[in-house]
């Protein structure tokens, strides 16, 4: 937990669930989707009792932003413009990032790197490359070469804490590989998506 300064900070996670492009090149997406994101309402539940539990300390608020790019289209600039309002004191979570969708990824990613947001790339294709592969692959080393962080595993356990706890005090690992500590999800909240108003709504 970060040591308390007396003056109120607000940290900013957003949360994105990329799309994928199609064959022209085009981002896909939909008007409505069938069903929300898992993945999404999983880190959401998460690291919303992260932010119940004050794991950054009682000086710090975290905002969490969740967009699920399937259905709703990812305005960076308005990213950008959060973090720029709140000093850069946040980190973007990239989530359930499947192998077709780890293009569009990096592509999201790009930008806020450039400005110097902290990016985390986390979901099924980091965790099962770095489970298969003996070193890390030339498009790995693209997102860490970026300056993104890859995580591999489950965010259960208390390691939502130790990303926010990282991307707070500016120390994010490069990666973040639990594929061989599994935790238990007995005591894990329930995926879920809360209702946001429309001034956290990017």
């Amino acid at each position: 937990m970060l040591a308390s300064t007396g003056t109120k900070r607000r940290f900013q996670l957003v949360l994105i669930k990329p799309s994928h492009y199609d064959d022209d090149g085009y981002v896909v997406q939909w008007w409505r989707s069938s069903i929300p994101s898992n993945s999404l309402a999983n880190l959401y539940s998460l690291a919303d009792d992260a932010a119940q539990r004050g794991v950054l300390g009682p000086d710090i608020e975290i905002d969490i932003t969740v967009v699920d790019e399937t259905n709703t289209r990812v305005k960076v600039k308005k990213i950008i413009d959060l973090f720029c309002d709140n000093n850069g004191f946040g980190v973007v979570g990239l989530v359930g990032v499947q192998s077709n969708q780890y293009p569009r990824a990096l592509d999201l990613a790009r930008p806020s790197r450039q400005v110097g947001i902290p990016v985390v790339i986390g979901g099924f294709h980091v965790s099962g490359v770095l489970a298969m592969l003996p070193v890390i692959p030339p498009y790995l080393q693209d997102a860490l070469d970026m300056g993104c962080t890859l995580f591999a595993g489950e965010c259960e356990g208390g390691r939502i804490d130790q990303i926010l706890q990282d991307a707070a005090i500016r120390r994010l690992e490069p990666i973040y590989n639990y594929m061989n500590d599994l935790p238990s999800l007995e005591s894990a909240p329930a995926p879920y998506f809360a209702a946001q108003d429309g001034s956290s709504s990017l």
